[in-house]
């Protein structure tokens, strides 16, 4: 009887075993698949450059595989400016659903914005230079730290850029036939202005606009953009004369009157070497499906392809038999953002203001914005072209210092 006592008894104080949080394999471990350092346009090894001072997400996916049940995890990662320097600790925007009967592949995930945990860099972190992202904790939803295995380092490096600067000059013009007069609700301007924030390769836009009456008038012909470029040609001549910064572009906005007089846009020149005294013009009005458009303004991403003329971009000649296709160096199928091998996703890291959410733009199903296609971004090639000429014209164009 005693021995049995004693068994009892060591039964009772042994060491309580350790179980896992709900829904998580605990001795598995969460796998980290990749992390991924974005701003308008990547690859999962983030080969394309990081402008310094743009806004820069940082996507971590993690392996269904690594739990054992549905969980729901937060997390937050460390960033340093050098290896051994302190930290700058980011929590995730969100919370990331991990379900181990979950197949999507890595392609998938990138695809979905809702598939990783996702965190925006502070602004200090996103300088000339090189920083190191770390995953420092990942939490189950009101719970513990979980393990962790796979990479959980991620070094980037931040290049410096200009600013884009944009002078954007409503044309206001009286239609003959019924004696009205139309101008560019303040709307156009502010989503043109957003979508270069967002899409173009720079840190900043330096914006500014203004409404003057327009030296022609509607019914508009083919001549009517020339027109339009020829008087905001002349307006920026003037400027520049009296000491605007020569590195601005010009661009002239034309209303369509819901769409009574679309005026076709076009730039003055595809210029081959830096010259930002090319301008261009292009119409704007509400998107209503234009080119899949259905928020307030496609002017945005119009206003996009005809300034990207000005720094020098040609057309993937997409779609077939209604672009000429005059870049033959474009490097994916159909003007996509990405060859099927999905290598490439687009990010637009939205814009509260206008209610544009943070949201991925899969390769295949979108179209470079140098395209006539639907669903218009900046693919890698346009993005580091327009990069690249943006820093020769700063170089070459930037005024003398007094």
């Amino acid at each position: 009887m005693s021995n049995k006592r004693n068994v009892s008894h060591n039964h009772a104080f042994a060491p309580p075993q350790l179980e896992a949080p709900a829904g998580i394999g605990f001795a598995i471990g969460l796998e980290i698949e990749a992390i991924e350092v974005c701003q308008v346009i990547q690859d999962v090894e983030s080969q394309v450059t990081l402008v310094a001072g743009k806004a820069t997400l940082v996507r971590v996916y993690i392996k269904q595989s690594s739990v054992t049940a549905v969980a729901r995890l937060r997390g937050e990662i460390a960033v340093r400016a050098s290896e051994t320097g302190p930290a700058t600790f980011v929590p995730a925007l969100n919370e990331l659903n991990l379900d181990p009967a979950d197949t999507a592949t890595l392609p998938d995930k990138r695809e979905a914005i809702e598939k990783s945990l996702n965190f925006r860099l502070p602004e200090n972190m996103t300088r000339a230079g090189d920083i190191v992202i770390e995953v420092n904790r990942v939490t189950q939803a009101g719970g513990a730290d979980q393990p962790l295995t796979g990479t959980r380092r991620k070094p980037a490096t931040f290049v410096a850029a200009p600013p884009l600067r944009i002078h954007c000059i409503g044309l206001r013009y009286r239609d003959t036939r019924t004696n009205t007069t139309h101008s560019p609700d303040a709307i156009h301007f502010t989503y043109l202005r957003s979508f270069l924030e967002r899409a173009y390769p720079v840190p900043s836009v330096i914006w500014s606009h203004i409404v003057v009456d327009a030296d022609f008038t509607a019914p508009f012909n083919v001549d009517t953009v020339v027109q339009a470029n020829m008087q905001v040609a002349a307006i920026r001549s003037a400027d520049v004369s009296a000491g605007v910064d020569p590195r601005t572009h010009y661009f002239g906005l034309v209303d369509d009157a819901n769409r009574a007089n679309f005026m076709r846009g076009r730039a003055m020149g595809i210029p081959a070497t830096p010259q930002p005294d090319t301008v261009a013009s292009g119409p704007c009005g509400a998107g209503n499906g234009f080119a899949g458009d259905t928020d307030a303004s496609y002017a945005d991403w119009y206003g996009a392809h005809e300034l990207g003329h000005t720094f020098g971009r040609f057309h993937p000649g997409f779609p077939v038999g209604d672009q000429d296709a005059s870049d033959p160096q474009f490097p994916f199928a159909n003007g996509q953002l990405s060859n099927a091998d999905r290598r490439f996703v687009g990010y637009d890291l939205g814009d509260g203001a206008l209610g544009i959410p943070l949201k991925a733009l899969a390769g295949p199903g979108h179209h470079d914005v140098m395209t006539y296609a639907d669903r218009q971004w900046l693919c890698s090639h346009t993005f580091e072209a327009i990069r690249t000429r943006l820093r020769a014209e700063d170089e070459q164009f930037a005024p003398a210092m007094v």
